[in-house]
């Protein structure tokens, strides 16, 4: 990416820009390929800054809260994150976008398709905010980035990139993700990149003229055959550790600008990561989202019943296929199912639910999320926490409608709903009381660099040990000392 160019005269800032170019509803497919036709649709890395004072009449510069998005670097927009909540604290919010799926993230490893297109634009916005934030109010020495799922990925890949320095950011909040999960990079991009050209018909076996056909296929059509290839993944059930690509980070080896030299377990197992005060979570229920992954898309094709014996294992190695474990002498399988079910459950779907969301949520997101804590706090402050406040709203199914015979609990997502306002409903008011709380907590952090800086109803320490203590948020905070107590629900 480039910095913008100046311009003359005033900017309508009032009106939000389009979202980067996605795989998402059949009607914004069909005016992304209109529009394909007639203008430049990657034209949208804009971010919206959010103040509660009049920019240019500063009284106070306010600790950054600079934000990304999730969406498995595939969908999302910064239109979805509304400031209502945070800016009734003394903080500047910024939601950035950046470019996604193939067009952020697909890798030949050459020098014209290097791969890390999308966390080079988050660089740059951080670039931005160090310049211009004073201008809204904002202390540019106080910046906290934060993220959720593969958002919280994309803060622990800043934190090992070479290429962010000290001045662009001082805090990180990781949530319900990291760069140490395996799903976020993308061991196998060159194979993966050419799979997905030969679906926009870029058949040719040499890179150099892949890359230039690629270059002269429209945005569209690159995401559509990106789509295929992913649904074609899925059912296959391999989704993560390097086999789900053209939408994840790679570890680059060509490019100007190389974001990630090295994977990022070993840059936290080395220590070669930007240190600073990080707060580190997840939900209750991660697994629900991945589970219900897993139910669409191969155990409905497979009939998942509970009528049948012989699927006594069948789920078990599903979801650690589906989890990129490799499991060659079922001696995984067996841990897990000792840990996870009852004998009685086994071959029973409804009864192995549970443990089911727990092998998916562990292996897919606690594991890597607690595994990001323990390397950061061998350097600095870190608190950890488990979100496990249920509410009557949710982001399980993302606003669509499933069908899953089990329900989405505290879902991967659903503390987002207490940052920023959902329009899917209004909170209860003891719903507005743990949304008030977790703000309050985030952006204290941002402020302070610890999220309980005055003495109040509970104090949160940070980590002491490899498995806390921890805060477990919820109608009733509480601090806990062992986080592997979240593995089960």
């Amino acid at each position: 990416p480039e910095p913008a160019a100046a311009w003359q005269g005033e900017l309508d800032a009032t009106q939000f820009k389009r979202k980067c170019p996605q795989a998402t509803s059949s009607e914004e497919m069909h005016d992304l390929e209109a529009r394909s036709r007639r203008e430049d649709v990657e034209d949208c890395l804009y971010l919206n800054v959010y103040t509660n004072q009049v920019p240019g009449k500063c009284k106070v510069h306010m600790a950054v809260m600079f934000y990304i998005h999730g969406g498995s670097f595939r969908v999302g927009s910064a239109h979805d994150f509304s400031p209502n909540y945070l800016l009734e604290q003394d903080v500047v919010l910024v939601v950035i976008q950046y470019r996604l799926g193939p067009l952020g993230f697909l890798s030949l490893q050459d020098e014209s398709i290097a791969g890390n297109m999308g966390l080079l634009d988050q660089l740059l916005a951080l670039k931005w905010v160090n310049k211009h934030i004073t201008q809204f109010c904002g202390d540019p020495n106080k910046v906290t980035i934060f993220g959720q799922s593969s958002g919280a990925a994309a803060v622990s890949f800043l934190m090992a990139s070479p290429l962010a320095t000290k001045d662009l950011f001082q805090r990180a909040i990781i949530q319900s993700g990291s760069g140490l999960c395996d799903w976020a990079v993308d061991y196998n991009p060159v194979e993966h990149a050419i799979r997905i050209a030969k679906k926009v018909n870029c058949t040719s076996t040499k890179i150099k003229e892949i890359s230039e056909c690629l270059r002269k296929a429209s945005p569209y059509d690159i995401i559509i055959a990106h789509s295929s290839f992913l649904v074609i993944i899925i059912m296959e059930g391999q989704a993560v550790k390097g086999t789900n690509g053209g939408n994840h980070a790679v570890i680059q080896t060509a490019g100007k600008n190389k974001f990630l030299i090295e994977d990022p377990k070993i840059s936290f197992e080395t220590g070669n990561f930007y240190k600073m005060p990080t707060m580190v979570g997840v939900t209750k229920h991660e697994g629900t989202f991945f589970l219900g992954n897993i139910y669409e898309y191969i155990l409905e094709r497979k009939t998942a019943n509970n009528k049948r014996p012989q699927l006594d294992d069948f789920f078990t190695e599903v979801a650690l296929k589906f989890s990129g474990i490799e499991d060659t002498t079922g001696a995984i399988s067996d841990v897990f199912k000792d840990k996870f079910f009852q004998q009685n459950e086994m071959g029973n779907f409804t009864a192995m639910i549970p443990g089911l969301v727990d092998i998916c949520g562990v292996t897919l997101l606690k594991a890597c999320t607690l595994k990001q804590a323990r390397k950061n706090s061998k350097y600095n402050d870190t608190f950890l926490y488990t979100m496990n406040y249920l509410g009557h709203l949710t982001k399980f199914g993302y606003g669509e409608e499933v069908n899953y015979p089990f329900p989405g609990g505290v879902a991967h997502s659903d503390d987002l709903i207490y940052l920023f306002p959902y329009s899917k409903g209004n909170l209860s008011e003891e719903e507005m009381v743990v949304a008030k709380t977790m703000v309050e907590l985030w952006s204290n952090f941002a402020i302070y660099g610890k999220p309980t800086p005055a003495t109040g109803v509970f104090e949160w320490p940070p980590m002491t040990n490899n498995f806390g203590p921890y805060l477990r948020i919820d109608a009733h905070n509480a601090i806990r000392q062992n986080f592997i107590d979240e593995y089960t629900i």
